[in-house]
């Protein structure tokens, strides 16, 4: 398993080591090892809004991209997360945000995995197992 961390933004510090340690732990859980990747782009509103409306034909920026390519692909998938949006949309749930940008990176990772949230039964595993890698990764940690 190689998970690559791009931050190619400036705005906020982000703790590189830990996007690491959580992603791995998640794909461990889900997946299991292997020789695949996963990259995370970290960016910001301007970027992200090119690649929301390029693949998700959706205008404006989004907290994040994920683009999954199969589990038996070398890379599993790509996650694009912006810093500005993360910050803007922290406090309408009460969370600083260190714990909004790990809330919404194991959000992405889950994406990859495969889990969605379009249907209401999807949502009701997906959000759960999202609560729970928080909890155990994040807040607990």
């Amino acid at each position: 398993m190689n998970i690559n961390v791009i931050n190619n933004q400036n705005i906020k510090s982000i703790d590189i080591e830990k996007i690491k340690y959580i992603a791995e732990k998640v794909l461990l859980k889900e997946i299991g090892q292997g020789d695949y990747e996963l990259n995370i782009l970290i960016t910001n509103n301007e970027e992200i809004a090119k690649y929301n409306e390029e693949y998700r034909k959706k205008e404006g920026p989004t907290d994040v991209l994920s683009f999954e390519y199969g589990l038996d692909e070398e890379t599993i998938g790509d996650i694009i997360i912006s810093v500005e949006k993360i910050e803007e949309q922290a406090p309408d749930f009460g969370n600083t945000f260190d714990e909004e940008f790990f809330y919404i990176l194991i959000h992405g990772i889950l994406h990859i995995c495969g889990y969605d949230h379009i249907e209401e039964e999807d949502k009701n595993i997906m959000f759960p197992l999202q609560d729970k890698y928080y909890n155990e990764l994040y807040k607990n940690a």
